[in-house]
């Protein structure tokens, strides 16, 4: 549906400028704005708007909207789009009005303002249902299910009254529910927490609504179960309402050996953003601050809840998923395509196999020798990465890669700051 974006408002903009015909005109920035926004170039969408700073329009207000709901301001990306789907009402049927209310069911869902996340998808499904496709109508489906569902739960709310820092065994952590303590470990590459179903019935954890639908890693579906666990401790920090996808064990057969604890579960990317900022160690420290320290650089945003790395190669900005539960860093379709010569010339593709909850799909790919480019303010190299040539799920569509945990081979810490919304290497 993206794609249709610049293409609709290009007939918008012909036909208010159609007094002008014969006459050459200029390029309208507007049209650049839908297709960095249609590309998912987030970064670079928020470099051209801050330079038309007064530039009034309706659709102004849709990208301001879109900017500040991806650079986490949620209640200001409220406020502007919804005044502009109101005021869109009373004008011609616009595409962005679509894309509008996708960015207010994720900047509702991610401020816990479920009833209305879910409202905003049963929006979509009534408005623009017949021009859906498939997959995008049974995700939007799925949504309105998942968040129905929970409507009437509390907000997560997440209290920090001290820097904690907290040992980790093998990247997986302690954590307290109803004085049971289990192993759960931390990916950012998953849009809910997760618990396993043995640990969710021991628990007497609530589970709200039907059966939903989830897309992993490697583009399977799978049936999950939402769960809520009032409160949960980890050190001294609470967190309270936390929103959970219950899971079976047999999707993860292998956690013990792996981890050498018996892990449970995941906290995902709701409860870390929770945390405001949380710090990586080499080491195998996981360090939480009581106040988050304001940092300059905004060099990460949102997709969806999936933290979005802005990386440098060669000069070129590229944005990169960044998946703590990702042990290696990938690249996908969009930057095969965009070094195609080079990377067919060096290396010829070979099958590989991916792992992910509960399933594996083989992909053909390219081996990089070596990847050198610039993150969080520091200069890496990595050796012999994967380069995706296919689709497998909806992040290898629109980014560039992902930023896996080989990284922190190269650092001593790694900090995500969700309030000025920077990554930061040391």
């Amino acid at each position: 549906m993206r794609k249709a974006l610049t293409a609709a408002l290009i007939l918008v903009l012909a036909a208010a400028a159609s007094a002008g015909l014969g006459q050459q005109k200029a390029p309208d920035p507007l049209e650049r704005l839908a297709r960095l926004y249609e590309e998912s170039r987030y970064f670079e969408l928020r470099d051209a708007v801050a330079r038309m700073k007064d530039h009034s329009s309706l659709e102004m207000e849709f990208f301001r909207g879109a900017v500040d709901e991806v650079f986490n301001l949620l209640d200001s990306a409220v406020s502007r789009l919804q005044n502009y789907v109101h005021s869109a009402e009373k004008g011609p049927a616009r595409m962005m009005t679509k894309e509008a209310w996708v960015l207010l069911a994720d900047a509702f869902r991610r401020s816990g303002r479920y009833r209305e996340a879910a409202e905003a998808r049963r929006e979509i499904l009534d408005r623009f249902g017949s021009v859906l496709g498939k997959e995008e109508k049974d995700n939007c489906e799925n949504q309105v299910g998942l968040w129905s569902a929970l409507a009437d739960i509390p907000p997560q709310e997440v209290e920090v009254g001290e820097d904690t820092t907290i040992r980790m065994t093998n990247r997986q952590f302690p954590v307290r529910v109803k004085g049971r303590t289990f192993f759960v470990g931390h990916d950012t590459g998953s849009n809910l927490s997760i618990l396993y179903k043995s640990i969710a019935d021991e628990l007497d954890v609530a589970i709200y609504g039907p059966a939903i639908k989830i897309q992993t890693g490697t583009g399977q579906w799978i049936d999950g179960w939402t769960g809520v666990v009032p409160e949960m401790r980890l050190g001294s920090i609470i967190i309270r309402n936390a929103v959970f996808l219950v899971l079976p064990d047999e999707f993860f057969p292998s956690a013990a050996a792996r981890f050498g604890v018996d892990r449970r579960g995941l906290l995902g990317a709701p409860v870390l953003e929770g945390f405001k900022e949380i710090t990586e160690t080499k080491d195998g420290d996981l360090i939480i601050p009581a106040s988050p320290r304001p940092r300059s650089e905004q060099n990460m945003c949102f997709s969806g809840f999936m933290p979005v790395v802005q990386v440098l190669f060669r000069g070129a900005r590229l944005s990169l998923c960044l998946d703590t539960g990702s042990s290696a860093t990938y690249l996908y379709p969009p930057f095969f395509r965009r070094y195609r010569g080079e990377i067919v010339s060096r290396s010829k593709p070979r099958k590989s196999t991916m792992g992910g909850v509960g399933s594996s799909v083989t992909v053909l790919i390219h081996v990089l020798d070596e990847f050198g480019f610039r993150a969080g303010g520091k200069d890496l190299s990595l050796r012999k990465i994967a380069v995706h040539t296919e689709v497998t799920h909806t992040d290898t569509r629109y980014f560039h890669g992902t930023l896996g945990l080989d990284i922190l081979a190269q650092c001593s810490r790694m900090t995500l700051n969700f309030e000025s919304m920077s990554f930061i290497l040391e």
